[in-house]
């Protein structure tokens, strides 16, 4: 019990202290981790459609209120984190950082182009700034600049680079090393057709790119890798990270790896080491084949075509399996199949790590309570509004097992896929394996494989530990989902390691796989699966004594854990 009980213990350490001298954090000790909490995917007044629905906060004031301090939402409403943040960085749009500079703070144009972003941004008309500014321009398959930077391109290209400098400015100013960690970074909003094929870029540290890369300039996944490529080099201390999200909403796009040519296979297997499994616009991790119903796919579903909601029949058999390619396990099924035709080249370009994150439009990262939230920013401070979007929910959170609470140590946790998304709770867990059997009982074996990474090649049956420690509600279940390419034939299964209806609160549990096929690149991944609780809806409802009136308020959540897989690739 040893290995374990150190496991449990480095689970309940403090945050660290402040900075000493030396260039490590005073608690630091090499090898030993502890998870650090965070939000990747935040919105401040600096994205289009976040300012659109009454958005005031900048990136600033979200680093604040990350850090445990309120935030005012509306005139009789403010918001403030019953558990800070670790680390945060803020991701707005790219493809407006001149149009909001130009319109909004500092410059405040008075051309005509701007009155209904400057006249029309609050909760109740933001419908008319997003119609107005965010379809025209992201929706096109071949995007065009917005008519404000026509006549003046030159004016444009120095207030995107100035409002790109103002994120980076305000991100570097709030980093405090151990204790709170930014990242600089933004996001690229490819929405083609209304598919949303959208990425966050996070960068190492305050060495980035003189220019944020935006959709309408570089309209494909490709370009950006490209552009990273060209203009983020490691020997100049410049390092990236691509993480894709909202699958569920991309209608299977953004991901062919099937006819992609060998320069792009290996960008993105460079730069998309990980994927976002669960934000406010729903879940991604899986669907259940055409026409059939399967509660291990059914959570927080939020089903769209082309961004259109949908119910679960309103598709011909090719869109939903085109969508469900899309999804998490559908994307790593895909990279074994890529992993397979590469020959000599062993690459799989789609060996991502699992995380989650809010995609908060109000600045506020990292508010995940069902109690606490209060509906997307287009619903705060109306239940009707909020009731709008009930199918939405507050969003998810990283963990990233790190030495410490600096760029650095976390950057490199992301990078290694050390990490795991969860749908809010805080819920600390591990997944490990080796092709030694695994005990809760006896120290771990000196060879252990930490989620993220790959196993050697082996003929012995691979062993797996989940260990998993409770946050506020007992944990119900601990699931193991692999995916294999046997045979020419993609294959999954789910199997419960451990259950108990009473609910658990510190767990160790293993698992050896008794249907191993040591010629099978294959993938595996804990889902770690909490007892009932009350959804953010019927807490809302109940709370203004009106659940009578919106239909299927009244549900509860299975909260959850997702670890970043191990592979098996021979």
């Amino acid at each position: 019990m040893k290995q374990v009980a150190t496991f449990i213990l480095a689970m309940l350490v403090p945050l660290q202290a402040l900075a000493s001298d030396s260039q490590h954090c005073p608690q630091f000790q090499a090898d030993v981790k502890q998870v650090y909490w965070g939000d990747l995917h935040v919105h401040s007044a600096y994205s289009l459609d976040a300012w659109g629905y009454g958005t005031a906060a900048t990136p600033a004031e979200a680093y604040a209120f990350a850090r445990g301090g309120s935030l005012k939402l509306t005139d009789t409403l403010t918001a403030q984190l019953e558990r800070p943040l670790d680390f945060m960085a803020v991701t707005d749009h790219a493809e407006w950082f001149n149009l909001l500079y130009i319109c909004t703070d500092p410059e405040w144009s008075n051309d005509p182009y701007c009155n209904i972003m400057t006249e029309k941004n609050t909760r109740e008309d933001g419908g008319e700034v997003f119609a107005e500014y965010v379809l025209p321009t992201i929706t096109k398959a071949q995007p065009e600049p917005t008519p404000i930077c026509t006549g003046d391109p030159a004016h444009c290209d120095k207030t995107m680079k100035s409002q790109w400098q103002r994120i980076q400015n305000q991100t570097n100013s709030a980093n405090d090393p151990c204790q709170f960690t930014t990242f600089v970074g933004f996001e690229w909003s490819a929405t083609p057709d209304f598919s949303h094929n959208h990425r966050n870029v996070i960068f190492r540290n305050e060495i980035v790119p003189k220019q944020a890369i935006d959709y309408m300039n570089f309209p494909s996944p490709g370009q950006l890798w490209q552009q990273l490529d060209q203009n983020c080099h490691p020997e100049d201390g410049c390092e990236a990270l691509v993480i894709p999200h909202n699958t569920n909403m991309g209608d299977g796009k953004s991901f062919e790896v099937e006819t992609a040519s060998d320069e792009l296979l290996s960008l993105r297997a460079k730069y998309e080491k990980l994927i976002e499994i669960h934000q406010e616009k729903g879940n991604s991790e899986c669907l259940p084949a055409f026409g059939q119903t399967d509660e291990d796919c059914d959570f927080e579903r939020y089903l769209t075509l082309n961004s259109k909601p949908m119910t679960a029949d309103g598709y011909t058999r090719e869109e939903w399996e085109k969508m469900r390619s899309g999804y998490v396990r559908g994307l790593l099924k895909k990279g074994l199949v890529a992993y397979r035709k590469s020959a000599d080249k062993k690459l799989n370009p789609l060996q991502m790590g699992i995380i989650g994150s809010t995609d908060t439009h109000a600045g506020t990262g990292g508010l995940v309570d069902e109690a606490q939230w209060k509906g997307s920013v287009f619903g705060i401070g109306s239940l009707d509004r909020a009731m709008v979007r009930a199918s939405w929910n507050p969003g998810g959170l990283v963990g990233v097992w790190a030495e410490e609470n600096t760029r650095d140590s976390l950057f490199d946790a992301l990078q290694r896929r050390e990490v795991y998304g969860t749908s809010g709770p805080r819920i600390q867990v591990k997944l490990l394996a080796s092709t030694e059997a695994l005990s809760c009982q006896s120290d771990i074996p000196a060879e252990i494989i930490a989620m993220g990474a790959e196993l050697p090649k082996t003929r012995q049956n691979p062993s797996f530990q989940v260990q998993a420690l409770y946050d506020k509600t007992p944990i119900q279940s601990i699931e193991i989902i692999k995916g294999e390419l046997r045979n020419g034939t993609l294959e999954e299964s789910r199997t419960t390691i451990w259950e108990n209806a009473k609910g658990g609160l510190t767990i160790c549990a293993t698992w050896q796989d008794p249907d191993f096929d040591d010629s099978a690149p294959s993938f595996w991944y804990a889902r770690v699966i909490e007892a009932a609780t009350p959804r953010w809806t019927a807490v809302q409802c109940k709370q203004e004594n009106r659940c009578d009136e919106f239909a299927d308020a009244e549900k509860t959540i299975q909260e959850r854990a997702w670890t970043s897989p191990i592979w098996y690739l021979p």
